[in-house]
């Protein structure tokens, strides 16, 4: 597994698909089987987290939310790395390395 330190634009990263996940009101709530934890998300955690039903890489979803929600790309990548950091640290995250282009 790739620590989250390492998390890099050109990751390509899923979401873990041994989570379950329901919605609540307006927000996400996730169950891990796997540590036996459940998380809420909500707003543009939760866009990231229906948008990685499949793989993707980081790189793109920056791009697809700096866009949509016109903000600085770099920010916007800080901010996106942190959060998949987080899912990560957590196992809610699968990462690999994006192939060579």
């Amino acid at each position: 597994m790739i620590s989250p330190r390492n998390l890099a634009p050109n990751c390509v990263i899923q979401r873990e698909p041994n989570v379950i996940a329901a919605e609540a009101d307006q927000d996400l709530v996730m169950v891990s089987i796997e540590n036996g934890f459940y998380y809420g998300v909500s707003n543009v955690a939760r866009e990231i987290w229906d948008s990685i039903d499949e793989p993707k890489k980081i790189s793109d979803l920056v791009d697809e939310l700096s866009t949509k929600y016109n903000v600085d790309r770099c920010s916007c990548e800080e901010q996106t790395l942190s959060f998949l950091e987080d899912l990560l640290r957590e196992n809610l995250l699968r990462v690999r390395n994006a192939p060579s282009s």
